[in-house]
């Protein structure tokens, strides 16, 4: 069952349907029978043939539990829809609805604001200081105290519904009586504003708590314009790595605290490198189908499947593909006479457009024209409120100067940028005889500004407001108020916000117009386009220096980028060979301003730098041993000079060796040992990939490659080829040996051309060099084997990817992929484009698959036949900085050897989206992590990857939710509990309190998930003495002892020594010897306290007649706060036997800790004890007596019910007198608030009727429930061990 997200309204509108119709489609996908609740006849969802059922109706909690019953389905995916299923997952799963992702108690830790705000205190997250408040005078003194501006909203709001900015107490008060207007149930937020900040949107997909996917999207306007009014821009292009790193952290922090298992937004601000989290919501948001269309990638097909828990791989689509987008809003004011046009925080959109863009200047001015905006072409009027905007758009109005627009101005704003030395003509603030052909001006008089507007001589009005975010107002009162709304009446293009009036002037600057339309960013195609990675060839001859002619740098990579090869390794074998200092920099200089994609350079080993070479290890690709004959000059033959470049060479970069035939084990052997990894290149016969198979199951440290001609070519096509042009090292092999090579695929690690190019006219001559061009076929060629049926699309991604990286260490390359068409089918021709060489073996050859377009670094470097980078585009790779290195942290997940084949990015780890690359090898075990015999591992800290920053170890000042600062203090080794028995609510403070209701917390979290805490008291034991009947008590205490891992030993008064005489505290005595701690019941009051004087172990009291009840008081308060979130502010009313009732004595006195407001309600002479009404007073807790529930419960958040006991009276009669005069029924509670609870120690009588159950505010159920979590966290606490600290 999928619940959409109902009428469309400002905040809430087809972006959430989307998202509920992109979760069905991927749900039919998967074969799974749908249901769609929803009740908007404009939506997709609604429609016929979406879902297998559909139910028009609105989407409350009793229409969806009827349906639910009605249909029984597997689950509910409520995280579709938007805030509306939101706010009824708490009271579905408390009915037990199956609820399909994230917990509904995650959910609202998240939705709370009290319980969220706790958690990223817990975590060190900072936050904006903020405060709930009922009252005038209190939300005054808390702005004061944090300094306006400060934000106002009522709680629980979309789309910022009667939000506004106060900038002073007169401004905080007109706001406060209208944010009491919306909903009178709910108090009012108010949090700092923090002025001239960047707002951040993030997107995140997860499972189990581990990050998937993620998106980020700023916004170009400060902090302060609602997200749905924002410009929002994706990939992002103005933060910095440092903050990246801070989102990444943030948000797998949330994710794995939230423990989410879907969808989720957070919304961030930033401002001096700093980060504090807004809000989260666990759902999807509005920008979800934003993000999916501009990174290639569907946000909400993962999301579903990790609700379905289908395994999904990790994707890195932060970075994009190449494309970037800007979303606008689309507004309605031209409709709405009187409307002020300027950006607040609440929102005012009617619609967005996003357009796409090569960079965000050409999406910008898309996304402004789609909404109607016309690029100005004469004519534009400045009219700037603040010094502080005139001079932020001073750069920016000597660039429209420049571009030859006339600009007018307002008096003010033309005088400042006439001073600054720009040409502005001034006009006045005038609105009479608006249009009046009539209204005749002397010569020399100033312009009146509005009659200007008013004949449409302007093509643009840029009209800064004095202060942004505030409220809106409908009448007529400033001159820039009647400029804007006169804009938006006569159709002119209007701009209200700073930000985006710089971008326009650099975007107008940049495109010089209308941007071009572009098909690779604003056409689809109906071609099968799938995404895979940038490719890596290992084993490239570029030939320069010494034979330019046959190829150089520009030629080769030209060739490469052509082939979807993004970066090479060029080998060492040039003229002169690259085995020394000068030489390795000669050739580097010649890369470096004639490589068009990526490379490293190979050193070579000669037989006169065995002890040189290694000084250049940290800047070449590998070394490269050549053992056999070829196209080089350093054969080596002396088996000496083999080991000296082995044992000098650092073990954590590869040496690579041609070596055939007998050599090939020859240098295994070798390297072997000396214990350092060996890469075997180009193998080609069945004897050499027997041998390294060999050594593979042997567990040796070898890897090797296979290049294309050894499996597409054999001796049977020396002929068609041509005796010279087929010349080759290794030669081309038997028709056997190429079956050997396809039988052992999972031998091989890598694929790797050879590019060897060579003249036609050297290939034809008398003595034709060895070698073939390959740069430009090889993927073409794999491609045809993966339409075939002979590889797989993880085989090539892994062997010609992943494994080059792990294997060569070879650094990430951010945003970085090709575009491949599957079923394009044509012919090699006699010669490709790049190369120099002209010519190919694989002329002739029909193959399917074809490059489309290559991106490299966000950079289109090649499309359809042309490369667009020029020479000195590509980078060595060896001059990108070192990571940091990372210890595998919060996920035991590693890498797979597999991808998919639609999108093949997925070669990160969520641990850091945007930068995360191959594992630090130190942290993993290769015998461990893979048993199948393909790559090894290179064990070194030579990983030039970029890693994720590290968790967070420093404790950070709480940034408040609270008016008052916090104090952080050291962590302690043992809680304060450790060894103190607990006999009274006097034992706690609000720190110890904090401490257990958050172990408290913890414990529930963890026995939710099925997570085993049995080692947490493993060993211990719990005597559990109950001289009254129990069953909750008992039974809670005994189950939070052996879920802990604990024992426990009972006795009670029928099975004691208290029958033959034995003395209560003789009992315990022996009781102790036996135990780590005792939990005591007995029915008179102090017993407890008496029998712990000669108790050696602590001491639980678990009631003491009608004395105390410290545990229940406990349970009891942190159920308030699992329910509601807060105890403080809240009024709760007692009703009942409450002269007797032990647990509201104890939790009358536990809540003098809170601010709250307390209210009895009970029957004639059952009314609460005076000494314990004079303590609450003497705290000063307001305190009142009331006669009837019906009196109390407008008021009430929690209304505490006790059972009249009738162990407590003397006669029969006077019970039932007393018994069924308070009692609690569906049709009383109708008089209640909607967000209450009705809780009660249990066990009931008949004070609350059977009926109330099903009401999601009947939480005495789940009282009980949090009690044995509540007792868990005491017993460990006692018993000195605490899991958190």
């Amino acid at each position: 069952m999928v619940l959409g997200s109902g009428v469309y309204r400002i905040g809430s509108s087809v972006e959430f349907d989307w998202c509920a119709v992109g979760c069905l489609r991927e749900l039919k996908n998967q074969e799974k029978k749908t249901i769609m609740v929803n009740y908007n006849p404009e939506t997709v969802s609604t429609d016929y043939d979406m879902s297998d059922r559909l139910y028009f109706e609105e989407i409350s909690f009793e229409v969806v539990m009827d349906i639910y019953k009605l249909e029984h389905p597997d689950g509910v995916i409520l995280c579709m829809g938007g805030q509306l299923p939101n706010n009824i997952a708490m009271d579905l799963h408390r009915q037990q609805a199956i609820i399909l992702g994230t917990s509904p108690d995650m959910i609202d830790n998240a939705e709370n604001r009290f319980k969220f705000s706790r958690m990223l205190d817990r975590k060190g997250i900072l936050q904006p200081r903020w405060k709930e408040l009922t009252d005038l005078e209190s939300a005054i003194d808390f702005c004061e105290e944090v300094g306006y501006p400060c934000l106002v909203r009522p709680s629980y709001v979309l789309s910022g519904a009667a939000m506004n900015v106060a900038f002073s107490n007169q401004e905080l008060e007109t706001y406060l009586k209208s944010a009491s207007q919306v909903n009178k149930e709910h108090p009012v937020v108010i949090s700092k504003y923090i002025l001239d900040a960047k707002e951040i949107d993030v997107d995140v997909v997860a499972s189990d708590g581990v990050i998937l996917c993620m998106a980020v999207s700023e916004h170009v306007e400060n902090a302060g314009v609602h997200s749905g009014d924002a410009t929002l821009v994706t990939p992002p292009q103005d933060i910095n790595n440092q903050t990246f790193e801070k989102i990444n952290e943030i948000a797998r922090v949330i994710a794995e605290t939230l423990d989410v298992t879907g969808p989720f937004n957070m919304q961030l601000i930033a401002k001096d490198n700093e980060l504090k989290v807004i809000e989260c919501n666990v759902r999807v948001s509005r920008s979800f189908p934003f993000v999916s269309k501009t990174l290639d990638h569907d946000f909400v097909a993962m999301a579903t499947k990790v609700i379905l828990g289908i395994p999904v791989e990790p994707i890195n689509v932060i970075s994009g593909c190449g494309k970037v987008g800007v979303k606008v809003p689309q507004f309605s004011f031209s409709r709405l006479s009187g409307a002020d046009v300027t950006l607040g925080v609440e929102m005012a959109s009617t619609g967005e457009v996003a357009c796409f863009g090569e960079n965000r200047y050409e999406a910008y001015l898309k996304s402004l024209m789609s909404t109607g905006f016309r690029i100005p072409k004469k004519a534009i009027l400045l009219s700037v409120g603040t010094f502080k905007h005139k001079m932020e758009l001073l750069p920016s109005v000597r660039i429209l100067h420049k571009l030859g627009y006339k600009l007018y101005a307002s008096m003010g704003t033309g005088d400042f940028y006439t001073e600054h030395g720009v040409e502005v003509e001034g006009v006045q603030w005038t609105f009479d005889h608006i249009g009046d052909p009539d209204d005749a001006r002397a010569d020399g008089e100033l312009m009146h500004l509005a009659d200007f507007i008013a004949r449409r001589e302007l093509d643009l009005v840029i009209n800064l407001p004095m202060r942004g975010g505030a409220r809106r107002v409908s009448s007529f009162s400033t001159h820039g108020y009647r400029t804007r709304r006169l804009a938006v009446d006569y159709a002119v293009p209007l701009v209200t916000d700073v930000k985006c009036a710089k971008l326009l002037v650099k975007a107008m600057l940049r495109c010089g117009g209308a941007p071009p339309m572009k098909t690779h960013t604003d056409c689809m195609t109906s071609r099968n386009i799938i995404k895979l990675p940038g490719f890596i060839d290992v084993h490239v001859h570029v030939r320069e220096p010494g034979a330019t002619y046959k190829e150089d740098f520009a030629s080769c990579t030209a060739a490469a980028l052509a082939g979807g090869v993004t970066m090479i390794c060029a080998m060492p074998n040039t003229n002169p060979p690259v085995i020394d200092r000068a030489s390795y920099d000669y050739v580097s200089t010649l890369a470096r301003v004639s490589a068009r994609c990526d490379y490293a350079l190979f050193v070579g080993a000669s037989t006169t730098n065995c002890e040189l070479a290694a000084e250049l290890a940290p800047q070449a690709a590998a070394l490269k041993m050549y053992l056999n004959e070829t196209f080089t000059t350093l054969k080596l033959d002396d088996m000496t000079i083999w080991q000296k470049h082995l044992q000098n060479w650092p073990k954590k970069i590869p040496i690579c060796a041609h070596a055939e035939r007998e050599k090939t084990g020859a240098i295994i052997l070798m390297a072997s040992l000396i214990d350092r990894p060996i890469h075997i290149c180009h193998v080609a016969r069945k004897e050499e990939i027997s041998i390294i198979r060999a050594a593979k199951e042997r567990g040796l440290k070898v890897t090797c490659e296979v290049c294309p001609q050894h499996l597409f070519l054999c001796t049977d096509d020396i002929d068609r080829i041509g005796k010279g042009r087929a010349e080759v090292r290794p030669v081309l092999c038997s028709a056997e040996d190429q079956a050997e090579l396809w039988k052992n695929m999972d031998i091989i690690d890598i694929f790797a051309t050879d590019h060897a190019p060579h003249s036609v006219e050297e290939k034809d001559s008398e003595k034709p060099p060895p070698g073939y061009p390959g740069l430009e076929t090889i993927l073409p060629l794999l491609l045809n084997a993966v339409h075939q049926g002979r590889l797989t699309m993880d085989d090539l991604i892994n062997k010609f990817h992943k494994n080059p990286r792990k294997i060569f260490n070879l650094p990430e390359q951010s945003n970085t992929y090709v575009e491949v068409d599957m079923d394009y089918e044509w012919t090699i021709p006699q010669a490709l484009e790049f190369s120099k060489s002209k010519w190919t073996p694989f002329a002739g050859m029909r193959v399917c698959g074809a490059i489309h377009r290559v991106t490299l670094r966000g950079e289109i470097a090649y499309v359809e036949g042309q490369v667009l980078v020029p020479p000195g585009f590509g980078q060595n790779v060896r001059d990108w900085p070192m990571p940091k290195k990372q210890l595998l942290t919060g996920t035991e997940k590693v890498e797979k050897e597999t991808s998919r084949p639609n999108s093949s990015l997925d070669v990160h780890s969520s641990l850091d989206l945007s930068r995360l690359s191959d594992l630090d090898i130190d942290q993993v075990d290769p015998i461990k992590v893979e048993n199948k015999l393909n790559v090894h591992f290179n064990e070194g800290p030579g990983l030039r990857s970029v890693s994720p920053l590290p968790p967070q170890t420093t404790i950070r000042q709480r940034c408040d939710s609270s008016s008052y600062p916090q104090t952080v203090t050291s962590q302690r080794q043992r809680s304060d509990l450790f060894g103190k028995s607990i006999l009274t609510v006097d034992t706690f403070g609000k720190e110890t309190l904090n401490d257990i209701f958050n172990l408290a917390q913890f414990m529930k979290t963890s026995v939710n998930k099925g997570r085993v805490l049995d080692d947490i008291l493993r060993g211990k034991v719990m005597a559990s003495i109950f001289y009254e009947v129990s069953t909750r008590t008992s039974g809670s205490f005994a189950a939070a002892m052996q879920r802990l891992g604990g024992s426990v030993i009972h006795t009670d008064a029928t099975s004691s020594s208290a029958k033959k005489g034995e003395t209560l505290e003789d009992s315990v005595t022996v009781m102790t010897s036996y135990a780590d701690v005792v939990v005591l019941r007995h029915p008179e009051p102090g017993a407890v306290a008496r029998a712990s004087r000669h108790c050696r172990k602590p001491i639980i009291n678990a009631g003491d007649g009608v004395g105390e009840h410290p545990t229940q008081a406990l349970l009891d308060v942190f159920t308030i706060r699992e329910e509601i979130g807060t105890v403080n502010g809240l009024t709760i009313t007692m009703v009942g036997d409450l002269k007797n009732g032990r647990t509201v004595h104890s939790l009358a006195r536990l809540l003098t800790l809170y601010q709250v407001q307390l209210q009895y309600v009970s029957p004639p002479g059952l009314g609460m004890p005076k000494h314990i009404m004079e303590y609450v007073a003497y705290k000063g807790i307001p305190q009142r007596v009331f006669e009837r529930i019906e009196d109390v419960l407008g008021d009430t958040h929690v209304l505490y019910m006790t059972r009249i006991q009738r162990e407590r009276f003397v006669s029969v009669e006077e019970y039932e007198k007393t018994r069924g005069l308070l009692v609690v029924t569906p049709q009383l509670m109708t008089k209640a608030r909607r967000r209450m609870i009705v809780m009660h120690p249990l066990p009931r009588v008949d004070e609350i009727s059977p009926e109330f159950d099903s009401d999601p505010r009947a939480a005495y159920f789940r009282q009980a429930e949090y009690g044995m979590y509540v007792r868990m966290a005491l017993l460990a606490m006692v018993s000195g061990v605490n899991p958190l600290i």
